[in-house]
Parts: structure tokens; C-alpha cells; sequence
């Protein structure tokens, strides 16, 4: 059973935390800064966010592809009008590898192939290009499938609204950086600035895309998996659940751009402290009040929790229990994507990718230092166990 959601309507909001290490070869530096020259509110800009295509980081995600394990699944048909993305390292409490970087960018590519009105085209044979080179598991309605038909194609474009992020088997939502991959690749300056990059320029894209998206958050979401409940429109927390930003106490900064989407959702003050003193964010009630979280479900019910209040985006009139969804009445896809557009749109994005820019530059600055060199060395040293008397 699901507990009635309380529901935070004006209240502010939260960001980000990343980790990293260093690269085994060299990898080329690349100008991640690029002009852009539509729409009018982002004209002349020149911030690595705005790479609204990832082929300007191909090199660095073909690059970050070959660290580490673990995968990204993304399930399309999960329910009527709504995916599921699953950040899937369980035994590493779901912690990002460079791997599983690469693959939610392009998780990116194929939901903006399958929602971009000029991409409406796009036929089996581009999706199955955009992801030749991936190893995202693709699902539907739980099940894995090799490719996507036609009759799936159309479904998505026509009917898809929404999606729910979360961690897999009901472990922490994400841990972050998995430093059993970072320490022998990405602890370096230059490979964390790149990271960064990579990462800031996904999830901005997928924060454009005109899908609503929620982060169901179980047990943990730590450091960079913090960040990681940013980026979505909106959050469903379990009882027990806890985020916390604690890069400070690594001897860095956040390096997802957490930090700029946090100042999205609480006030000042309160990123500061979130930020500055590493102080968790106790799920339930608490994350509610304080903005961050719209939605409160039992522990080990996030996904359902997180579904059941996307329910008001999909249907106008859902189907009885048991019933055939034929039976309901849905809202117009093209109206509540465009919903999402307009509320896109009047972000402060110019904002938003000054205070990314400053993280990213602070990031590298910090990360690969001898003092973060050392929190990480001591926080990947096996624990040892309490001796009993």
C-alpha cells in the first residue's frame, strides 16, 4: 500500500556533487565551448552546457565508455506515458562508473530522437544507430528487447510524457562516483574537468527535454549521486532515505553542476548549508518542507510512489483498478510536452551555466589535488571491523 503523497507546491529546491580520477593514457583535450545561435535567450553564448549535441564530447565519451562497469537501463514502456532510466551498479550501491557516463548520455540521444519535433522522423534504423555503440539495456514494460519496432517507435512519440530516474533493486538511488574505477582512471585535474563536462552537458540536456521526469530516491543519494535528484522536475523520497553533499568533506566542489540546480530548488541559505557543512537531507516529511522533494512513499516503493504521482501528467481520467487503459482518458501529450517546454524555457539558463562554468573550473582545480587525493585513498580503505569484546 502507498501512503497519501504531501505535496510541496512553492516551496524552493536542491543540486549536485561529483566525483573522479586519473587516465591511464592521455586523452586529447577538447574545446568543449561552442557558440549557439538559437533561441533568442541563449544567442552568443559560449558555456559547455549548451552543447545541445553530444558530438562535440564524442571523443571524451568514447574515452569514458571503457572505465569501469555496470550499466544504464532504460525501460520505455514502463507504464502508460512514462520510462523508467535505472542507474544499474548495485554492487556499488549504483555509483557512476565512466561507462555508465557514456551511456546515459546516450540514453539522452534517444529520448531527444524520440520527442524533438524536427527529429520526428526518426525510423528503427537511426535509433539502432544512435545506440550501436552503447551498452544501454533497452526494455519494455520490464522485459529486455534487442531493438525497438515500429509499433513501439510511434507509441513513444505519441504517447510518452514522463520519466522516473532511480537506482536498481531498491539499493541507494546513487553513491556518486564509483572510486574503485576512479582511483586507477579519473584522478587527475584534466580528467575531472572532462568528466565534468561530459556530465554538466547531459544533464542539461535531459533538464530541455519536453519530458516531465521525477527521481525516485531509495536508501542514499551521496556526493555526485546528489546531484544526480537535481536534475529532474521533480522528486519522490522514501521515509528512510538521505541526501548529502558531501564533497567538501572529499576536498572538492560539486562537479555535475549540482550546485547551480540546487539554488533551483531551495533558497540560498539553505544550498549554502546543504552545501558548505555536508549536512543530509533526512527523507519524508522533512525533505517536503524544506522544498526538495514533492512526494513521500514507504521505503522500498519509490518507483511506485514516484509513478502514482506522474499519474496527473498522464491521464485526465485514469482507468478503474483492473480496468483496460482504454477504459481512461489521457491529456493531450502534445499539450502537457509543451507545458514542459514553456516552464524550460523561462528557466534562467544563462544563470544556471555562469555558476556551472564556475564549479566546473573550481572542480578541477580541487580534484586530483593531494588533499582530495587523500579523502578518497581513506574512503575507498576497507572498513575495519569493531572487535568484540
Amino acid at each position: 500500500m502507498l501512503r497519501t503523497f504531501t505535496f510541496a507546491r512553492h516551496l524552493p529546491r536542491i543540486t549536485s556533487i561529483a566525483s573522479a580520477s586519473s587516465w591511464k593514457t592521455p586523452i586529447p583535450t577538447l574545446s568543449f565551448l561552442t557558440t549557439t545561435s538559437t533561441p533568442h535567450h541563449q544567442q552568443n553564448r559560449t558555456y559547455a552546457c549548451q552543447i545541445h549535441h553530444p558530438t562535440k564530447l564524442g571523443q571524451l565519451r568514447a574515452k569514458l565508455r571503457t572505465f569501469g562497469q555496470g550499466h544504464i537501463e532504460l525501460d520505455l514502456h514502463h507504464s502508460p506515458g512514462l520510462a523508467l532510466l535505472t542507474l544499474t551498479n548495485p554492487e556499488k550501491h549504483n555509483a557512476l562508473t565512466g561507462k555508465m557516463m557514456a551511456e546515459l548520455a546516450d540514453c539522452v540521444d534517444l529520448l531527444e530522437a524520440v520527442t524533438d519535433r524536427k527529429q520526428g522522423d526518426s525510423t528503427e534504423e537511426d535509433l539502432r544507430e544512435l545506440l550501436k555503440e552503447s551498452g544501454v539495456v533497452l526494455k519494455k514494460a520490464g522485459m529486455a528487447v534487442q531493438r525497438l519496432d515500429q509499433e513501439s517507435l510511434k507509441a513513444l512519440k505519441d504517447g510518452l510524457v514522463g520519466v522516473i530516474v532511480t537506482g536498481s533493486q531498491h539499493k541507494s538511488y546513487c553513491a556518486g562516483l564509483d572510486l574503485s574505477a576512479a582511483k586507477t582512471t579519473l584522478l587527475t585535474p584534466q580528467a575531472g574537468s572532462e568528466m565534468s563536462a561530459l556530465m554538466v552537458s547531459t544533464l542539461t540536456r535531459f533538464m530541455r527535454l519536453p519530458l516531465i521526469s521525477i527521481a525516485a530516491i531509495e536508501k542514499a543519494a551521496i556526493g555526485g549521486g546528489a546531484e544526480m535528484t537535481t536534475f529532474c522536475d521533480h522528486r519522490c523520497i522514501t521515509d528512510q532515505a538521505k541526501v548529502q553533499f558531501v564533497q567538501t568533506q572529499m576536498g572538492v566542489v560539486t562537479g555535475w553542476g549540482g550546485a547551480s540546480r540546487l539554488l533551483n530548488l531551495v533558497s540560498r541559505s539553505q544550498a549554502l548549508r546543504l552545501l558548505g557543512s555536508a549536512e543530509p537531507i533526512r527523507g519524508g516529511e522533512e525533505a517536503v518542507k524544506l522544498g526538495f522533494a514533492q512526494a513521500v512513499s514507504p521505503v522500498g516503493k519509490a518507483v511506485e510512489g514516484a509513478s502514482e504521482y506522474m499519474q496527473q501528467y498522464v491521464w485526465e481520467r485514469a482507468p478503474g483498478v483492473g480496468q483496460d487503459e482504454n477504459t481512461g482518458a489521457r491529456r493531450c501529450v502534445e499539450a502537457v510536452k509543451a507545458m514542459k517546454r514553456i516552464v524550460s524555457f523561462g528557466l534562467d539558463y544563462e544563470r544556471i551555466e555562469r555558476v556551472s562554468e564556475l564549479e566546473k573550473d573550481l572542480f578541477k582545480g580541487l580534484w586530483g589535488a593531494p588533499d582530495n587525493l587523500a579523502r578518497v585513498e581513506a574512503a575507498s580503505a576497507p572498513k575495519k571491523k569493531k572487535q568484540i569484546r
